[in-house]
């Protein structure tokens, strides 16, 4: 990562953690070459059971699935998610679904879906998703528009969608030091169901898999 999208990510996360967590964040990517070490959980739901609708509702505010042409949109995730900068484009164009809240012109919250073989960049680590299985890359409310329910609606809505394209389950991730991600989940009825250990030393990628007790 060069400095420039480093000092982004350090603000990034000053915004949305606070300075206790953006100092332990900085430390490990820091030292990450002599040794890391991340608990990364992943989650689970079954899209074939009855759910309740989004209900979210905002005058001005619109949900779309964005297309490759969208280019505003995606500028925008990718200005604000350095992860994804240069590729958003591309992976729509290569099936992704990429749900968008907009008010306007402007991106309040998305949510990215994959299939197939995703890469799980927190872990360093790559995995084959089976027919009829999607897996959440990333969803993100904008500051201005968090605590108002939207991350929530965001899940619903694209339960509804992956549902309707024939989906059966849907996967997730966060570290868990993640609390908010993890709340998250929980609260829209996703299932915890195994822990991958990500260890980096002196260069060397490790894992070690364990099983989330119900």
């Amino acid at each position: 990562m060069n400095s420039h999208l480093f000092v982004r990510k350090v603000r990034r996360n000053l915004e949305d953690y606070g300075w206790r967590i953006t100092l332990t964040k900085s430390l490990a990517y820091v030292f990450q070459a002599f040794y890391a070490h991340q608990v990364y959980r992943i989650y689970r739901i079954d899209l074939t059971k009855p759910r309740r609708p989004a209900e979210f509702d905002r005058p001005g505010l619109t949900f779309k699935i964005l297309d490759p042409d969208d280019h505003q949109a995606i500028s925008q995730i990718e200005t604000a998610h350095e992860w994804l900068q240069g590729g958003l484009k591309e992976s729509i164009q290569g099936g992704a679904i990429c749900l968008a809240a907009l008010q306007g012109e402007q991106v309040a919250g998305f949510n990215l879906i994959g299939f197939g073989t995703v890469f799980m960049p927190l872990v360093n680590k790559k995995r084959l998703f089976r027919k009829g299985d999607a897996w959440s890359e990333q969803i993100a409310v904008m500051k201005q528009f968090r605590n108002i329910g939207l991350a929530s609606d965001l899940r619903y809505r694209i339960f509804e969608e992956l549902g309707r394209r024939g989906f059966e389950r849907l996967y997730g991730g966060a570290l868990t030091s993640n609390i908010g991600s993890l709340q998250l989940a929980r609260k829209v009825g996703f299932r915890e169901i195994l822990d991958i250990h990500y260890y980096r030393i002196l260069g060397r990628d490790f894992w070690r898999h364990q099983k989330v007790k119900p």
